[in-house]
């Protein structure tokens, strides 16, 4: 119920003029959704999102899978190591947000220590151009989504008997060879489950483009969530947010079940 319920109310007003100042909602079809068709905001925000969610998949499987092959040893060193890379993942994005806005607003600490090293033609307006603060937003998020990343695959890597890769290097299998046909194929699970992670958090991304660039500049930051936030509760036309949320649902449910089904396919062949 506590699912299904605001759902089923989300659906509901889509098809509404719901007002969150007005006592009564009138119907009015698929309106809201026909007007989503040609909304630039809207698009831009679902472009927005979608390229960083793809970025976000991509950068954070290659180099969390990177990271945990170097980090899957014993010892002290390592354990620490893991620790730290562990950390972004239990802030929350607004303190995560909060310390990235310190290190790239024009006079922050990436521009500083350019300049101190000889380096300032290098400095930039790393949140003030559209391009530059896309970019900023995307960093941030993978490096908060890392450290999850990371644990699930170094799980799966110490799940894999070291039986089979004494063989295989016994077998005259090199370091490349034994990744690709014995490593690789064991963490089907780990991919599947970090791919999942990475394409829900990654729609529904909306903290760190609100607070290390507050959507801008130009609404170039802006994403389906800060969206449904800025029409539902600024402008108060809760019927068309609702459109933007059932939409972006529909997208998650269809994404997810098709690459999710791909790579559980993938794990029993």
């Amino acid at each position: 119920m506590l699912v299904a319920t605001p759902l089923a109310l989300s659906f509901y007003y889509s098809f509404t003029n719901r007002n969150l100042l007005a006592p009564r909602a009138e119907f009015v079809g698929v309106d809201n959704y026909a007007r989503l068709l040609t909304d630039a905001n809207f698009l831009g925000g679902f472009a927005f999102t979608s390229v960083l969610t793809v970025i976000n998949l991509v950068l954070v499987n290659v180099v969390g899978l990177g990271i945990a092959l170097l980090l899957n040893k014993v010892g002290r060193t390592y354990f620490a190591m893991r620790m730290i890379i562990f950390v972004p993942v239990v802030l929350s994005g607004v303190i995560v947000a909060f310390i990235w806005s310190r290190i790239l607003t024009d006079r922050g600490v990436l521009n500083t220590a350019l300049r101190a090293t000889g380096l300032g033609d290098w400095t930039l307006s790393w949140l003030g151009t559209p391009l530059t603060a896309q970019a900023s937003v995307i960093l941030v998020t993978t490096w908060q989504a890392l450290g999850l990343c990371v644990v699930v695959y170094l799980a799966g890597l110490q799940t894999i008997p070291l039986e089979l890769i004494d063989a295989a290097r016994i077998d005259g299998g090199g370091l490349i060879a034994v990744f690709r046909h014995v490593t690789w194929p064991l963490l089907a699970p780990s991919l599947t489950v970090n791919t999942t992670l990475l394409l829900i958090n990654g729609f529904k991304t909306y903290d760190i483009p609100v607070v290390l660039t507050g959507t801008g500049p130009g609404g170039a930051t802006e994403t389906v969530a800060t969206e449904v936030m800025r029409v539902g509760f600024e402008l108060n036309r809760v019927g068309l947010a609702s459109a933007m949320a059932i939409i972006m649902l529909l997208v998650v449910a269809f994404v997810t079940t098709v690459v999710v089904g791909y790579l559980q396919r993938r794990e029993q062949s």
